[in-house]
């Protein structure tokens, strides 16, 4: 079982590609990613792993479907229609694949776990069957 608690240090994250090299575009400041995989890889339908950023903000794409729960510092999410949403520790979101957001970083970094499906989006009538 992977223990994503708040409290439990979330060591043994990496630098990951710049952002704009993973498909953002730089709004404000040098936000810079790290992170680590625990389970999957870009490869597989299903990963999950801790996320990292420092502050700064950015717009991106999501490229796949993402449940994610932040777990140190904040961030404010703005979709495309502008409605805002920010979370601290704790709070969790959604985000499907293809929707167009711009991330915030309100304090030093902010630093998440997260849970991707990498495939098609299911649509709930089929998933009824």
């Amino acid at each position: 079982m992977l223990d994503f608690s708040q409290n439990k240090s979330q060591s043994g994250l990496e630098p990951w590609p710049s952002l704009t090299e993973s498909g953002a575009t730089i709004v404000d400041g040098d936000p810079q990613q790290s992170g680590r995989v625990d389970y999957g890889s870009m490869e597989t339908p299903i990963l999950s792993g801790i996320w990292e950023c420092t502050q700064g903000s950015f717009e991106v794409t999501y490229p796949w479907n993402e449940m994610a729960t932040i777990l140190e510092g904040s961030v404010t999410i703005t979709d495309a229609s502008g409605n805002a949403m920010t979370f601290g520790p704790g709070d969790s979101h959604f985000a499907v694949k293809g929707e167009h957001v711009t991330w915030k970083i309100n304090s030093s970094k902010a630093k998440k776990c997260f849970f991707i499906y990498t495939g098609d989006q299911v649509e709930a009538a089929a998933a009824a069957e």
